[in-house]
């Protein structure tokens, strides 16, 4: 018997540590496994110009609460000390977004959402241009002024009030008045928030006429892609001039950064808007936070500042280099009924470039 069991004593000691040591690596390696996010695929559309985000998996803290920005889908956030109106900002992306998660945002006070104002002409322009109507679902309207969020809520499903203690931006404000400043400057961090929930935001102008899809000229490469008051030819030349107010962000980490610094130098330039001071910093942009920037074409996204006269090429026209609403409206309303007898011609004549044109004379801003 004491022979038996000294034979047979280092062998079961040794089958019980293994298998003692095999449930212990299935036990690791199962909390392992289940600790991994799932992989979602990201959405194939007809637009396929957003790229994904720089890291596959970052987390962004904001106010204590951590946002997963990761995955192309915007998750839904839990957390007991977010804000209800947070809450609802992010219910309604969620339902506005198109489906490769981009937002089109553009902004009215009282004054522009007015019956027969801006807002009207704008949404106008995407029901009589080639291919726009279906955006009209997709664009989220911010409301400066309780005024403007009644009137747009009455005409569109997705309308959001950005509240303003202390401010008034119901009226039609003088260009470069502090109170308009406050308005222009009053959008720069609610984009900023939807960049960091995930989405990638097209900001346009309400007095920008939305004719062709605007999307087939934004490419993947670029992180920020601006339309130009001028342009001289090189889409990637700094020295070409933006205009803020029709601005394509990739969500990604270096565009929240990029625009929480746009913000914060409005301290530099305390008595300009924030395409000014965007053109003064945009090569500190670049070299600082490593972004490309793409400035578009005017003879496509176009303004008055550098009008495209190709109608079988305009894509969008912005009442640009024209100060007074009265001014902006009168000829926005004619870019679209130019627009209107663009489209009665047969398709031969529209071919023939130069032919068919916008109506100069009489014009208040357009030339």
């Amino acid at each position: 018997m004491m022979a038996s069991k000294g034979k047979g004593g280092p062998i079961v000691p040794f089958l019980l540590g293994a298998a003692v040591a095999t449930v212990f690596l299935v036990f690791i390696f199962s909390d392992q496994k289940a600790r991994q996010p799932l992989e979602t695929s990201p959405f194939k559309t007809k637009h396929q110009f957003a790229a994904p985000l720089d890291s596959p998996n970052f987390e962004i803290k904001i106010n204590k609460t951590s946002i997963q920005a990761g995955n192309r889908v915007p998750k839904k956030q839990s957390h007991a000390n977010q804000t209800s109106d947070d809450q609802h900002l992010q219910d309604m992306l969620r339902k506005v977004a198109l489906d490769d998660h981009t937002i089109i945002m553009t902004s009215v006070n009282e004054a522009w959402a007015a019956p027969n104002s801006l807002l009207d002409s704008f949404f106008e322009s995407f029901r009589v241009g080639e291919g726009t109507e279906r955006f009209l679902k997709h664009i989220f309207v911010v409301a400066l002024d309780a005024k403007a969020y009644q009137r747009c809520k009455s005409l569109h499903p997705y309308c959001y009030f950005l509240k303003q203690e202390g401010v008034d931006l119901s009226e039609a404000q003088s260009y470069m008045k502090n109170v308009y400043l406050d308005l222009v400057w009053s959008k720069l961090k609610l984009q900023q928030r939807i960049l960091e929930l995930g989405y990638n935001l097209l900001f346009t102008d309400v007095d920008i006429a939305w004719l062709r899809d605007p999307f087939e000229h934004i490419t993947v490469a670029p992180h920020i892609s601006t339309s130009s008051d001028f342009y001289f030819g090189n889409p990637d030349d700094l020295g070409n001039y933006p205009n803020t107010g029709f601005i394509y962000f990739k969500s990604c980490k270096k565009n929240i950064k990029v625009m929480d610094y746009w913000h914060k130098s409005r301290k530099r330039f305390p008595k300009n808007h924030d395409q000014f001071v965007f053109n003064e910093i945009k090569n500190e942009i670049v070299s600082k936070f490593g972004v490309r920037m793409k400035f578009l074409d005017t003879t496509r996204i176009s303004g008055f500042c550098q009008l495209g006269r190709d109608l079988n090429k305009i894509a969008t026209v912005h009442m640009t280099c024209c100060v007074g609403l009265e001014s902006k409206l009168f000829d926005m309303k004619r870019i679209i009924e130019d627009w209107r007898s663009y489209l009665t011609h047969p398709q031969w004549e529209r071919q023939q470039a130069g032919k068919i044109q916008w109506r100069f004379e009489g014009g208040r801003c357009i030339h």
